[in-house]
Parts: structure tokens; sequence; C-alpha cells
């Protein structure tokens, strides 16, 4: 939905709004009208209605001038037809209010107004000071924490990186980055001691679909790709968002609205940062002392202080707020991550709701249930081109070993791995089983490592996440992309996303559908291969996502490890390292 059809909606509800303002003025204390001032309500969108061609939106009404207005919905929506630019030609579908759906606002006006068939609900006007949508720091007796200032890192020789417009030089790794209008922020060329691990690492696509007994609770399922993710990443808090330490980038676009360049300044940052875990450490000893000559206190002890670099964009998507960081780690890891804040969706009910929590009750608002859901491209080279796919297995089998068991009937068991290579893009469908754990891996066949084994690399995550919908049902065509945790297609120019501008109008047949991209089943031994990861969490807001989401336990990843690519830790060579031997120091 664009500017133009936003405007025509606004001119079409306006005198409808006008109508009603004897409710909306008793049950809310805001209107919607020129003399409104600080009561104005606040208008929001959401575009769609229930199948391909549809043209409908509800709009939806929030209290205005209040801190964190996405958790001040009001009980009233419209839905309208809007199969044109032209407002005189939209239709009034129905009202939604306090629950209840009538045709037209007369209806509405007779039974509460006129008639007085059904009581005004009268709800209090959002208190002054901090509501629970306001950021500022709760007034309490004993403020938390103490008045010092937090820790800072600081770089006592300078930057270890190096910049050259958007090409990034750091310790063994070497990249490229842009932020790409509709998807967001992506990686090429990626290279570890020269050698192109992957042609791109980028963000895709993101979805989040929701839950209610209202009208927008059973619409609103966002595909956010539609917003343009990537324009949507404005000026960073320096300091907060990122380290002081951090070198920041522009955002320059074309605006659709404008018809001209756009730029929010320093929308990216690139920092090094110690996570404050070892890169891999041990203390070695005689930990059976039976030999008195073997009784030193330890033989040596190392450690290695675990350094990344991190490149960070935040997106902003209305009320939610998305931290995209990509992170290479100094032992081959590649690990792209985004955590989740900002502002939860919140709705209207009468009663408590099986959608979700009452966050302010007295107002009748609740965050209702929902799921978030990414995507990834990975596009590997590894050793080139010409890449396999396979899993690694994990199986059970039995052995009768009389040595062990002494002719006891006694089987035991073990776990075994068995190699399972995916060769055409169907046999790739990864739907994640925990019952069943396997390694994925893609390497190259025609390059091995010292010990003869294939190079490769283990795609990793530990938020594997299960869309709950059927398959083809009503907007799930728009997510295809959500049905397999993990696949993987032969490269083609035209799949280089499984997002477009588009499929938030129309998900149900989508411009671009995803499931495409492998419908026709191709090879994909020794082919230039794409994995296309997905990983998401269910949320179910609670008092504690008030005023907004916290990051921590919202943090999901997919990680790239090397496996078997090396002869060895390739973090082997860091100068980040240290090693102390007993004998020596003593």
């Amino acid at each position: 939905m664009d500017p133009v059809e936003m405007t025509a909606l606004e001119k079409f509800v306006r005198p409808i709004l006008g109508k009603l303002r004897p409710l909306l003025e008793q049950s809310y204390g805001y209107w919607y009208g020129d003399d409104c001032g600080d009561k104005c309500l606040r208008i929001a969108y959401i575009p769609r209605g229930i199948e391909s061609g549809d043209r409908k939106a509800i709009i939806w009404f929030f209290r205005n001038n209040v801190d964190g207005y996405y958790v001040w919905p009001t009980s009233l929506r419209l839905l309208v037809t809007c199969g044109t630019n032209d407002p005189n030609q939209f239709v009034l579908d129905s009202v939604y209010y306090e629950g209840i759906s009538h045709r037209t606002a007369e209806e509405v006006l007779d039974i509460y107004i006129t008639t007085r068939q059904q009581e005004i609900r009268k709800y209090p006007f959002p208190p002054g000071g901090a509501t629970h949508g306001s950021p500022e720091a709760r007034d309490k007796k004993e403020p938390q924490g103490s008045p010092k200032r937090p820790p800072m890192q600081v770089e006592p020789d300078g930057r270890r990186f190096q910049v050259d417009g958007q090409h990034v030089k750091y310790m063994d790794w070497e990249f490229n980055f842009r932020l790409r209008t509709v998807n967001g922020l992506q990686l090429m060329d990626v290279r570890f001691r020269g050698e192109r691990i992957a042609y791109e690492v980028s963000m895709s696509d993101v979805a989040v679909l929701y839950s209610g007994d209202a009208p927008e609770g059973i619409l609103i399922q966002y595909v956010d790709a539609g917003f343009s993710l990537g324009a949507l990443h404005f000026p960073v808090v320096k300091g907060y968002d990122c380290p002081d330490n951090a070198v920041y980038f522009n955002n320059t676009f074309f605006d659709s609205v404008s018809g001209d360049a756009k730029t929010h300044e320093d929308a990216l940052c690139l920092f090094e940062h110690n996570t404050a875990l070892p890169v891999r450490r041990h203390h070695s000893m005689n930990f059976f002392p039976l030999q008195p000559d073997l009784e030193d206190p330890y033989y040596y002890r190392f450690s290695m202080a675990g350094t990344v670099l991190v490149l960070r964009g935040i997106a902003t998507v209305w009320n939610y707020d998305y931290v995209f960081d990509y992170v290479f780690h100094p032992n081959g890891v590649i690990e792209t991550k985004v955590s989740s804040t900002g502002y939860i969706q919140a709705f209207t009910t009468r009663d408590d709701s099986k959608y979700g929590f009452y966050i302010d009750r007295d107002f009748g608002i609740t965050g209702n249930l929902h799921h978030h859901l990414f995507n990834f491209k990975i596009d590997f080279d590894i050793g080139g081109q010409r890449n396999l796919f396979e899993t690694w297995d994990l199986k059970l089998d039995e052995t009768q070993r009389n040595e062990l068991i002494r002719g006891r009937n006694v089987a035991m068991k073990q776990r075994y791995m068995e190699r399972n290579l995916r060769r055409t893009e169907r046999e790739a469908l990864i739907d994640y089983n925990f019952n069943e754990p396997k390694y994925y891996v893609m390497y190259n066949e025609r390059t091995n490592n010292s010990n003869g084994y294939p190079r490769g690399y283990r795609i990793y995550s530990p938020n594997f996440s299960k869309k709950l919908f059927p398959d083809g049902w009503y907007f799930e065509n728009g997510v295809s992309w959500a049905r397999h945790q993990l696949v993987v297609t032969r490269y083609k120019d035209d799949e280089d996303t499984s997002a477009t501008l588009w499929t938030q109008g129309d998900p149900y047949r989508p411009v671009r559908k995803f499931s495409n991209f492998y419908e026709d089943n191709q090879a994909i031994v020794n082919e230039d291969l794409v994995v296309w990861a997905c990983i998401g969490l269910h949320h179910i807001p609670v008092a504690e996502d008030v005023p907004v989401t916290t990051t921590p336990g919202k943090q999901l990843s997919v990680i790239l490890a090397p496996l078997n690519f090396f002869d060895e830790d390739p973090s082997m060579t860091s100068r980040d390292a240290v090693v102390h031997r007993y004998r020596d120091e003593n």
C-alpha cells in the first residue's frame, strides 16, 4: 500500500469518523477531524483481503501523542474495499467496534447513541508521565544498578580491520557488503585466506504470523520484504546500538515516494568485539597422579581470547526492531544472527483470550502470540562452484564383543555415522527432526585436506523453527520458504532471492513462489548450490515484554563452520593466543 492509496483511504474514512465522533469521544476521549488536536486518533492500514485479487484494507486506530502508540490500540476498525485509487468508489464493508461487526456507521450510532441498546464502554484516558509504552526509566525509590558507567572496549593499538568503500579485510577474512533495498544486508565474495567460501551470504525475507479473535489478528501476516527491509535501516544510536569503537556506513537507496535517492546516515556499523569467551583453551595436567615424577601442578595451559568482527544493521519494521549481525570468527566460522526487540503488536479484547495475555487490563489491551520467521541465503563456492550436499545421519548399531560382555546376552549399542548424499533438490528438503540428528554438509569432492577428506562446511542452527500452518493454505504460499528448515537448490540467475515487494499485497498467488525453486527437482551433484535456511521463534508476549521486548532469549543464528576444510584449527596461527608451560615459568 503506497502513499497515494493511503491518502485516498484517509479521504474516504474521514467522513465516517466524523459521524462516529460522539461515540469515539465518549468511549476513548479521542476522535478524528480538523479540531482533534492532541486527541487525534492515529490511523494504521492493514492491506490485503482473504483471497487473490482482493483489494481490501483494515483501517485500525490507535491513541495518539502517547509513547509507544503501537501498544495503545482502540477497539475500532473499519473494513474497506478499495479496488481503485478513486475514494469515491471505495465501499465500507463493516464497522468493527468492541468485538462486534456492524454494516454501517449509522447502525453503530443507533445502537450506542440514539437508542442506547448497548452501553458505551468508557476507557480511561492514558495517564500523564510514563505509561506502559514509555521508554524512560521508571521512578523507583532505589534505582537499578550502579551510578558508575558500564565497561567499554578499547583498541590499544588501533583498528585491526581495513575498509575500502564496501570492501573489508580483517585478519584472514575478506568480504564485500551492501544493503539491498528490498531484502537488507548482504555479504558478497566471502573469503578466508584468499580462498572463497561463499559467493553470497544474505538476509532474504522475514515474516511475522499473528493470531487473534479480531479481524486484524486473523489477517495480520506480515511479509516484511514488502516494506523494503533494506530501506528500513535507520541511523543507529552510537555507543549503545554499536560500541564506541565502531565504523559507520550510510544507507542510500531509491525512495519510491519522492522519486529521489534518500540517505539514512550511520545506518550500519562495523566493529571488532571481545566476546569474553575463549576461542579455545586447556589446562593440561596429570589427571591420574600415580607417578611421582609427573606430579607438577600442571604441564601447560593455553588460551586464546575470543575476538570477532561484527557487521551490524538494525531494521525497524513499524513496531519491531531486528538487529542483524554477521559475525566473523578467527577459526573460519561465519555466524549470521538476528535478535528481536522493539514493541510488540498489541490488540484489544473484551475478555481473557486464548491468543495472548493482557498488558493493560483497564484498557483491554493484549499482546497476541505470533511467530517470527527468517530466511537466509547462503551461496557456497567451496573450492569452486561444483559442490555437493549430504547429511551425516547419526544412527544406532549393536555389537556383541566377547571381550567386553564375556558371554553375557547383552547387546551393546553405540552411535555411528552414515553419509547420505542428496542427489536432487527434493532429496535436499530438510525438515528438522529432533529424533534423527544429522550434520548438514556442503563440500567439494575434488579438493581434499591433508588427511584425504573432502573440504567442506557445516550448516548448523539451534533455532530451526517449524510453521504450523498447512502447505498451500490461505496466505502460506507467500511464505513457502518456511515449509522446510533447509532447502538446497541449483543456482539460477532468476532465483536470487525468496522475496519480492508484492508478496505482502498478494500472498495467495505470489509473484515469486519459493517452492517453485525446487519443484523442477534438478540434480544437485557437482553443481553451483545455494542453501536457504529458515529459523524462527514462537513468541507469546508476557508482562516482561512491556514496554518493549528484549533481546536476551530472542537471539537466533545460522552457523557456517569449516568441516575438514583445513588441516587443523586455522586460529593456531593467531597472535591472540598465549601458552604457559609450568617448567618454563619456574
